[in-house]
């Protein structure tokens, strides 16, 4: 397997430098239980962006979002040191909806498999081969 990409380690380092000041560091109340997903770099390494969820609903992700976004220059200052490149990354913060999409996906096949008429609920589990049928060398 060929080695990270100079852009992947710093995406890697980036994730980890961010979460971990607002894990640690960062006490604004109406940030509430956050996970940062992954971070994204443009390819001129000018801007990254932090991909969020939250733990609540639409008000809990609204609080978050002005929370994250009042405390960008706090933790651009935070992963400055890290970072050795000419100029430092400009941070934005965008909510990270793919578990939302994946609880869609799962939905549609199942409707799709519950909609199907010859369709079993389950595969037939496949069955161990009997003592006449395995092959000699075994």
């Amino acid at each position: 397997m060929p080695a990270p990409s100079r852009k992947q380690r710093l995406e890697s380092l980036l994730r980890r430098e961010i979460a971990g000041t607002i894990n640690a560091e960062m006490r604004d109340p109406r940030l509430g239980f956050i996970t940062v997903t992954r971070c994204e770099l443009t390819v001129d390494l000018q801007q990254v962006t932090a991909y969020y969820t939250v733990l609540g609903g639409p008000g809990q992700r609204r609080l978050a979002e002005h929370a994250l976004r009042s405390a960008r220059g706090f933790l651009e200052r935070r992963y400055a040191p890290q970072v050795k490149l000419r100029r430092l990354p400009r941070l934005r913060f965008a909510y990270d909806n793919a578990e939302a999409q994946r609880n869609d996906m799962e939905a549609l096949i199942r409707q799709a498999r519950q909609s199907d008429p010859d369709s079993s609920p389950e595969p037939p589990a496949s069955e161990p081969p009997e003592e006449s049928d395995r092959p000699d060398w075994l």
